[in-house]
């Protein structure tokens, strides 16, 4: 696996303008692809949301693939309003380069439990970009109606779902012994009955289909979850 570290810190900066979108493909798919490794999100969702949202890279002043809000630079935007597009002035946030941008999407949406909710992270699970896309929309990260449809389009035009399927044993359900199995439930059903895991979950560890990325990403999420009250 290509990991992100391996890219020259130089094109990752501020003012790199990916003309090409074959370019900006390059560039993000390593990034990508290790965050899927960690989080479960697929990396087709990410490239495309990320191409989406910076017109393929020349549009992400301070280094913002994603549009994610917050604090760090304000300047005026689109929103989809009562059946319009009018535009808002609003806050955004900063990185020092696009490799930050993506593990700070990631985080976002493990973070927001809304796209939990939604279903984003079992479709992402079952390597489901559309039904992925469906719920990031349904979810409200985007106020377009077309979003998903949009992330879709972008996903299939450029076969980004080839970057999906990991060439490694992380998705194929664990080889486990019953106690392991039966430990394992143990363990996170304590956040189960604690509202931090929903059954979904469970129901993967009784069937023996939870596989190690899964595992990965639950630890991941609960980790910083678990004193905050959120399902995931």
């Amino acid at each position: 696996m290509i990991r992100a570290n391996l890219i020259p810190n130089k094109l990752l900066k501020m003012g790199m303008i990916c003309v090409k979108a074959q370019d900006f493909i390059n560039l993000l798919a390593p990034i990508a692809i290790s965050e899927q490794s960690r989080t479960g999100i697929l990396a087709s969702i990410t490239i495309a949301q990320g191409a989406l949202e910076s017109a393929w890279g020349s549009s992400a002043p301070g280094n913002n693939l994603f549009g994610i809000k917050g604090t760090g630079q304000e300047f005026t935007t689109l929103e989809y309003v009562n059946g319009q597009f009018i535009g808002t002035v609003a806050g955004f946030r900063t990185y020092s380069d696009w490799e930050g941008s993506v593990i700070d999407h990631s985080n976002f949406l493990i973070e927001n439990s809304r796209y939990s909710k939604a279903g984003f992270f079992s479709y992402c699970a079952a390597l489901d970009y559309v039904g992925a896309a469906r719920s990031l929309q349904n979810a409200g990260y985007a106020t377009d109606p077309s979003y998903a449809d949009k992330v879709v389009q972008i996903i299939q035009v450029n076969e980004l779902y080839k970057f999906d399927i990991l060439e490694d044993e992380d998705n194929m359900p664990m080889k486990l012994e019953q106690w392991q199995w039966d430990m394992l439930y143990k363990v996170l059903g304590t956040a189960y009955n604690a509202n931090q895991l929903n059954w979904n979950w469970m129901q993967k560890i009784v069937d023996k289909t939870l596989t190690a990325a899964e595992l990965a990403f639950l630890n991941t999420v609960l980790d910083g979850r678990i004193d905050r009250n959120i399902e995931v």
